[in-house]
């Protein structure tokens, strides 16, 4: 028998695909190609160059959009890199999979008939890789990787059957003189830092989250990191996320010769802090003249503090107050970073272009969660403002996509489906809290999903979150109560982004936004099943 989102997302594609007068029969068989599964960690859209950013360079990823579809509403399920890749991971959100925060351990809290995407991929024959980071810290890293046929080795893995991935420094390369990974030019701050991240352990091996010596661990962390800004001090060859892209290049090639199927994921460090890389990537911008944000904290209207709980980022500053020139600088680095993974997504599509692979490889660029950058006093990822939870999402399959731009709202929670969905695979289970936007990929005017749905954990009060193609809607509930169908909403916001675009004035107590706001919270009560595409 077939189940109520097998049967929704059969019926939806072929309806919808017949009613542009297109059979899916005609689209190029997905089920043979490859995947290049490019996620960066805190990557904003709007740090794109392809997004409207003017001031960012990312010239790979410009030129990459032009032959794909890009998402310009796609949003994450919760704006937290553990939450978030816990759940497109799974392809549940995070009331589903009880991670709502970066100390939840993924293994021990999600459902145990949950299955990853990495164990759906082992049933259609193509060879799986996992290159850099896709789920979340080391937490149960056999159970998490056990799934990829390959991985690149970091640390020790024991237990792991897979293949380990090596990577060989080139002939040539300059030295390493501390043999590690290195976060500054100045070597005695990268001894400090390395001494930092020892000390943090020590403190953290027996620590209660919350506790004395737990905030002292990541006090020293921070501390440092806030002052690593800047130049790496090492070059592409020798930095983690260089060696990550090289070895995917080199897959990549390796595959050409031997003609099977392949699935990779490259996931980088970088833009996450500590706002880092290789100094030609500084060298591309004059800080002095970028601009900073038209959103103010100042010019915020009546929006309640929680929203703003984690707005610092005590790894950029170590100031509650930042200066202009000091905003410009983080600004700066950010960029710099962009400009570096961008680098090195080039490096990797460049590998597929000379291998002759470019033809057959469908490629996906999406990330986390988004990033503030000074909006609303924020330099961070932790809210559910547009920044935070507006993620890339641009997606090129060979023969299908030209460039396109689609405005139709998709989550990152429907990776999981669409992926089954192009390889022709079955869904492993009815439970999947997604659906497959590919009918979008080719056709972008489609009338698809209502809202996506996206909830943040702010200390003790939960924040769900709504957005619709043309609004925002939020509200702020005790954390306790999140499992309590009668918790009592403590806050509330409404923006109204045709107007508003930057969510600097709330008006969800204006007595003229009352209709709207009745509308939303229906909505938003009623859930994701209810903001689902129509069936026809």
């Amino acid at each position: 028998m077939m189940n109520y989102k097998s049967y929704f997302l059969s019926g939806l594609v072929l309806t919808q695909f017949i009613s542009v007068g297109v059979l899916q029969a005609e689209l190029p068989d997905l089920s043979k190609m490859n995947i290049l599964f490019l996620c960066p960690e805190d990557w904003s859209a709007a740090a794109i160059g392809a997004y409207g950013n003017e001031q960012v360079k990312t010239p790979n990823l410009d030129e990459f959009a032009k032959t794909g579809t890009l998402f310009t509403k796609a949003y994450c399920q919760n704006p937290v890199c553990n939450p978030s890749r816990s759940s497109f991971n799974t392809g549940l959100r995070s009331d589903t999979t009880r991670v709502f925060s970066n100390a939840d351990k993924f293994q021990e809290v999600i459902p145990d008939w949950a299955t990853t995407i990495g164990e759906t991929l082992k049933s259609h024959p193509i060879k799986t890789y996992m290159i850099g980071k896709l789920f979340h810290h080391n937490w149960d890293a056999i159970v998490q990787s056990s799934a990829y046929d390959g991985m690149l080795k970091y640390g020790k893995q024991e237990g792991y059957k897979g293949r380990v991935v090596e990577y060989s420094i080139p002939k040539g390369t300059p030295p390493n003189p501390l043999k590690t990974w290195t976060y500054t030019s100045d070597l005695d701050w990268d001894a400090k830092m390395i001494e930092a991240m020892k000390v943090r352990k020590e403190l953290w091996a027996n620590a209660v989250k919350g506790s004395e010596q737990w905030e002292e661990g990541r006090s020293v962390f921070q501390s440092l990191s806030a002052e690593l800004i800047g130049d790496s001090g090492d070059i592409e060859e020798r930095n983690p996320d260089g060696v990550k892209a090289r070895v995917v290049a080199n897959l990549i090639r390796e595959h050409a010769e031997s003609g099977e199927q392949f699935f990779i994921t490259y996931g980088s460090s970088r833009p996450h802090t500590p706002l880092i890389a290789p100094k030609k990537y500084f060298d591309l911008y004059d800080p002095s003249i970028l601009e900073l944000t038209e959103a103010r904290k100042e010019l915020d209207q009546d929006i309640p503090s929680v929203a703003k709980r984690h707005g610092r980022n005590w790894d950029i500053f170590k100031i509650r107050e930042e200066t202009p020139e000091q905003a410009q600088a983080a600004i700066h680095a950010y960029y710099a970073c962009a400009s570096f993974i961008d680098d090195q997504i080039g490096l990797m599509l460049e590998a597929l272009e000379e291998s002759g692979q470019a033809d057959n490889t469908i490629v996906i660029l999406t990330s986390d969660h988004g990033f503030h950058l000074g909006e609303h006093g924020m330099w961070s990822k932790i809210s559910l403002f547009e920044q935070a939870t507006r993620v890339p999402m641009i997606v090129r399959i060979p023969g299908v996509t030209d460039g396109a731009t689609c405005g139709e709202i998709v989550e990152l929670v429907d990776l999981y489906p669409t992926l089954c969905d192009m390889l022709g695979l079955e869904l492993p289970h009815e439970k999947l809290e997604g659906i497959s936007f590919l009918p979008l990929v080719e056709t972008t005017d489609l009338a698809w999903k209502k809202a996506a749905f996206t909830l943040c954990r702010q200390g003790k009060h939960l924040g769900r979150s709504i957005r619709t193609k043309s609004h925002r809607y939020t509200e702020w509930i005790d954390y306790a109560d999140r499992d309590d169908d009668h918790a009592i909403v403590r806050f509330t916001e409404l923006y109204h982004i045709d107007f508003d675009e930057l969510e600097q004035v709330n008006l969800a107590n204006r007595i003229e936004y009352a209709p709207k706001r009745r509308e939303l919270a229906e909505l938003l009560s009623e859930g994701w099943e209810s903001a689902l595409p129509p069936v026809n």
